[in-house]
């Protein structure tokens, strides 16, 4: 077969090192790698000065579609990923109806099937109701299954006696659980005080979505997933208490990972007074110090991966809270800004290029079962990445954002290193901040349950 595609001079990356030469792309997939200048192909791009990386692979975003389409649909969702380098989601199970049996599993899948840009892999949800319907789900193509510790977003709280049954069940066929870990029991005393105390103030946040909920809850399902034996991926991690309990859990053999998002990284409390429900979305940002501390932590491998728990919510839902916090939804958009973010905090030196490439590619590839063919520039991986140019410097406007709620929380930011051109699978999708193709190009990735053998070349 032809080579289709030379991207010519490029600075590759992957978490063992970075090489400078030009990439081969043929029939949608890595056909090589040779010295700069040496590639021949039908066509080439010229990538001097820019760094290759694999594409994103995000398992934590809400495309809203079908039926909260207000707020996203699948073509926005998926061109804002497209964006900002990511070339593969998975995505939960919370637009409407939830998915929570293989029936809607596959309906979902064939209604999203010609309207993304960009592959994707969709969640089940767990629910106190549903166990006995996760293994048809993992059979019907379920990556992964979502449950919660609290009552939030629709969702009814999987409490330990019934997290022990479940995570016994998708231990059997060695699924995958990723648990949203606040304490019901800790949340809602702290609901009922404060607004037994009038309270409506933005500082509500905070002190009722606590570090002690989400570490208590952390303990509790770390400790299960041992018991068990269950794969178990911890969300969106807001602070370094978080994954000291994981490390531990991890060091007596649970088969545990953390993710972590950037406005752990970034955003504090402190900030809640100016920001109000702009900053609405739990767990909430920590102080700077856990901030700070996190960057350390991500270098050292102690967080898995780096995704957005993409959640928009719009304009008018959040004014709501302007005078009363308790009235506007949680959540921030955030797929097409973790790779400027992260890029910044590698040009800072917090952490390295290749341990950003790690957690945001091959990482979520492996767990979720979609490694080799997606995450990696291994010769017969899906031909997805993204070109990087690492001095150049924008500020975040929400007039910039390609997401359908066109507001940023990190609107006025300054971000240096940003996405120029993303391929999925040897295709434009993205260029310098606008998507190029049309939706439909996406596919859908079944999950491992689904398929004969694994995802390999």
């Amino acid at each position: 077969m032809g080579v289709d595609l030379v991207i010519r001079d490029a600075m590759m990356v992957s978490p063992r090192g970075t090489t400078r030469g030009d990439l081969l792309v043929a029939g949608g997939r890595i056909a090589g790698a040779v010295a700069s200048g040496a590639g021949r192909g039908a066509q080439a791009v010229d990538a001097s000065g820019l760094y290759l990386l694999p594409g994103g692979v995000d398992p934590h975003v809400h495309m809203m579609d079908p039926g909260l389409t207000e707020k996203e649909d699948f073509a926005s969702g998926t061109s804002a990923a497209a964006v900002g380098g990511v070339t593969t989601i998975v995505e939960h199970h919370r637009s409407l109806p939830f998915v929570l049996d293989a029936n809607t599993l596959r309906e979902k899948a064939a209604y999203l099937a010609d309207r993304g840009l960009i592959d994707f892999a969709l969640f089940g949800g767990l629910q106190p109701d549903n166990i006995h319907h996760l293994e048809p789900m993992w059979r019907a193509g379920a990556a992964a299954f979502k449950g919660f510790t609290c009552n939030l977003h629709g969702a009814a709280a999987v409490l330990p006696d019934t997290m022990l049954e479940a995570f016994r069940e998708v231990a059997g066929f060695d699924g995958l659980c990723l648990i949203h870990a606040e304490d019901e029991f800790i949340t809602r005393a702290n609901e009922v005080r404060l607004k037994a105390a009038g309270r409506k103030d933005f500082r509500v946040v905070p002190e009722w979505r606590t570090r002690e909920a989400e570490q208590l809850a952390v303990a509790t399902t770390a400790l299960l997933a041992r018991l068990t034996g269950c794969r178990v991926v911890i969300a969106h991690a807001s602070h370094p208490a978080v994954l000291d309990i994981l490390n531990r859990e991890r060091a007596a053999g649970a088969r545990l990972w953390a993710e972590s998002c950037p406005q752990y990284f970034y955003l504090t409390e402190e900030e809640i007074d100016r920001w109000g429900p702009w900053h609405k979305f739990t767990p909430p940002a920590r102080d700077r110090a856990s901030a700070e501390q996190m960057w350390q932590r991500l270098e050292a491998g102690a967080i898995d991966m780096i995704v957005a728990d993409h959640a928009p919510a719009t304009r008018a839902d959040k004014s709501k809270g302007l005078q009363n916090i308790w009235d506007c939804s949680y959540g921030i958009p955030g797929v097409e800004t973790v790779l400027p973010m992260m890029l910044t905090g590698v040009n800072q030196g917090k952490v390295s290029l290749e341990r950003l490439v790690a957690a945001r590619s091959q990482i979520p590839a492996q767990v979720y079962g979609l490694w080799p063919r997606k995450g990696s520039l291994s010769l017969g991986a899906d031909a997805d990445f993204v070109l990087v140019d690492m001095q150049a410097e924008k500020v975040l406007q929400n007039q910039d954002m390609v997401c359908k709620v066109g507001w940023t929380p990190y609107q006025g930011q300054r971000v240096k290193g940003l996405p120029v051109k993303t391929f999925v699978r040897g295709q434009l999708v993205a260029e310098n901040g606008r998507p190029a193709g049309k939706p439909g190009w996406g596919r859908f990735l079944p999950g491992p349950g689904a398929r004969q053998q694994p995802m390999n070349f």
